[in-house]
């Protein structure tokens, strides 16, 4: 039996953002569709190039095709960080977002204003951990495909290693 590790999160703008961005351009690779669309574009805005001259208009498609490659993606990605921005100002950081408990059992989350009460918010045995990523600033815990807590604190390391222990090495991604 291992020693229970407890650790309570204080969430800051910077931890945040650092997170929405891993969540959805590392965890979720939500980065492959703009570019796959800009190429698809691009590419096609090249076909139209190389029939300048021989069809009408064709030089003025490429052009708009290459400003809707290039635009809808820059778009997408200034949606995103405008809204992150906004988020962070709604929720008003930093802090306190949770307290996590990992024991022999599996993760047990206590959410921000239930802090005292006895039993958890959440439990989630280690065989329903979807998988857990350790960053140079935080270990992401991942409990659902699109539901993780974050570990920012000092004791990220000591959560690492229970991880290692209880997890198997196909749910573990170090990326320090």
């Amino acid at each position: 039996m291992s020693q229970p590790i407890t650790t309570s999160v204080t969430m800051d703008a910077e931890s945040f953002q650092k997170f929405r961005s891993f969540d959805l351009f590392h965890h979720q690779k939500r980065w492959q569709r703009p570019l796959l669309f800009a190429a698809i574009l691009l590419g096609s805005s090249g076909i139209c190039l190389s029939q300048v001259g021989v069809r009408e208009g064709a030089s003025l498609l490429a052009v708009v095709l290459a400003m809707v490659a290039l635009g809808l993606p820059a778009v997408y990605f200034y949606t995103f960080f405008r809204d992150l921005r906004t988020t962070i100002q709604k929720l008003g950081l930093p802090r306190p977002f949770y307290r996590l408990r990992l024991d022999d059992a599996g993760l047990s989350v206590w959410m921000a204003g239930e802090q005292d009460k006895p039993q958890p918010s959440h439990q989630y045995p280690w065989q329903d951990l979807h998988v857990a990523y350790r960053t140079p600033d935080a270990v992401y815990l991942y409990v659902q495909q699109a539901q993780a807590y974050l570990v920012n604190g000092e004791e990220r390391d000591a959560v690492w290693d229970c991880l290692k222990t209880h997890l198997p090495a196909s749910r573990l991604r170090d990326l320090r």
